[in-house]
């Protein structure tokens, strides 16, 4: 497995904005050097990073939510939630987080960069390259947020006291936002200059920086696709022709260490947890497609060593009468502590380009080259054996003729732990058809649910730009109202 062990992850990292002391009567005379009176650029970029992923990848967010939502796995024990009824305090929870915590770091590295004080941080990377690196990593961020609830707050978020109930914007503008945020950000920084400090992606790399940002370009782009098919072929065109991470070696990752503090959260919290199984969906799946992942991703039952998946969406009752070591569980890999966090990867992005070329836009290639090539960058990313590998692409060969459904399946199956976008790609493809919930749905609807709802503190906290926010998306707060991209 390609994973990026060149980092160091900062101790004791802090979120807030600065640290100020009383300094009225004594001026420097009463400054304590050992107490900064600001966050280095540095430590914010680190702390973001981390506390991205970490929301992307914690017990609640990534895994009660993505990995359920996308049926990667299925619960055996507190089954609501593989039955859609969502807690609402994991949604406050990662509002928040992301808001208050990276998003803002990350616009307090923008400030410092940009005011008349830009010299003072220009030692931890050129200004222009932090400005970039930010920027990219708060549009990952709003892609995520508004592929979960449609319209957020954007263009008024981030301003602290000055403005405590943001204007929610629909999700139509933010999709164009982000699009001209990613063409800012690639357009200002500078390849031969000082990349950021505190960079545990890339290590400063912009180069690889930029190909993140056309990568990001693309995804944001093919999502839009089905609803501004001129404004996404544009954009994606654009975004291909510039160069993409298309190999393992241009991964963007998380590097994860050994122990805590700064292990997986899923090691750390799912290590020595059963309640999560293999869901029947991908098992039933990669069995029939003889799938060489399947003992990588999951493991074989400890009962009878086979690969058997827990049925998905019973309720508690039915779910608890499957003993543990009857079904599989996730595999070594994904517990291990220091399995990365995947901010983007090579095989979602040659997947994206194979549906560019599908829908006859230039994207550098053919669909069927691309699609060759995802797959065999997820195999080489989870260690498979060439052999085995060889195997698999010509026994699942490329449908163009049914290119939604082929590359929709296959993206489904190796976006394997970034649950969030296995679930936005199956609604905006509706490829492949989920599961229905064996004892049935306890949200109302009678599917996958389209967006997840939002955080009570929006209604009671933000009412009016709240219900603005829910007008925006079809004017109800609901699991069932589509967003604006899922037209399919």
């Amino acid at each position: 497995m390609k994973m990026n062990k060149n980092i160091f992850i900062l101790m004791g990292l802090i979120g807030a904005i600065s640290i100020t002391g009383c300094t009225k009567d004594f001026g420097d005379l009463n400054t304590n050097p050992n107490e900064p009176t600001a966050v280095s650029t540095g430590f914010l970029l680190t702390n973001a990073q981390k506390s991205i992923m970490d929301r992307t990848n914690n017990s609640f967010w990534g895994s009660r939510r993505g990995m359920q939502l996308s049926q990667y796995w299925s619960s055996n024990q507190y089954s609501n939630e593989s039955r859609y009824q969502l807690r609402t305090e994991v949604t406050n929870s990662a509002w928040n987080d992301y808001y208050a915590g990276a998003l803002q770091n990350l616009q307090n590295i923008i400030d410092q960069n940009t005011g008349d004080n830009a010299g003072d941080v220009a030692g931890y990377g050129a200004n222009e390259n932090q400005i970039a690196v930010a920027t990219i990593l708060q549009v990952w961020i709003y892609q995520q947020l508004t592929d979960a609830f449609g319209a957020i707050p954007m263009t008024e978020a981030l301003q602290g006291s000055a403005n405590t109930t943001p204007t929610y914007d629909s999700q139509s503008s933010v999709y164009a936002s982000m699009l001209s945020m990613l063409d800012a950000a690639n357009s200002g920084m500078d390849a031969s200059a000082m990349g950021p400090q505190g960079d545990q992606i890339f290590g400063g790399d912009m180069n690889a920086w930029a190909a993140f940002a056309n990568s990001l370009k693309l995804r944001v782009a093919m999502r839009m696709s089905d609803v501004d098919a001129g404004a996404a072929q544009s954009a994606a065109e654009a975004a291909a022709a510039a160069g993409c991470i298309t190999s393992n070696a241009g991964n963007a990752l998380f590097g994860y260490l050994s122990g805590a503090p700064n292990n997986n959260p899923i090691n750390e919290d799912k290590k020595t947890r059963n309640d999560f199984a293999a869901s029947n969906t991908m098992i039933d799946h990669m069995t029939a497609t003889a799938d060489p992942r399947m003992s990588i991703y999951y493991a074989a039952a400890v009962a009878d060593g086979a690969f058997v998946g827990e049925v998905y969406g019973l309720d508690e009752t039915n779910a608890a009468l499957t003993p543990d070591d009857a079904v599989s569980q996730r595999g070594a890999a994904v517990l291990a502590a220091d399995f990365p966090g995947i901010f983007m990867d090579a095989a979602q992005v040659n997947f994206l380009l194979a549906e560019g070329a599908a829908r006859g836009w230039s994207m550098g290639g053919s669909d069927a080259d691309y699609f060759a090539a995802a797959n065999a960058a997820s195999m080489e990313f989870w260690g498979v054996d060439q052999a085995d590998a060889d195997t698999y692409a010509a026994a699942n060969t490329y449908d163009a003729a049914n290119w939604k459904t082929s590359i929709g399946t296959a993206k489904w199956v190796a976006l394997y732990m970034q649950g969030q976008e296995g679930w936005a790609e199956v609604r905006r493809l509706d490829a492949p058809t989920l599961n229905a919930c064996a004892d049935g749905q306890l949200d109302g609807g009678d599917g996958v649910p389209s967006r997840m709802m939002y955080p009570l503190d929006e209604q009671s906290l933000n009412g009016s730009s709240w219900g603005d926010g829910v007008t925006a998306n079809g004017g109800d707060d609901s699991q069932q109202t589509k967003l604006w991209w899922d037209v399919n």
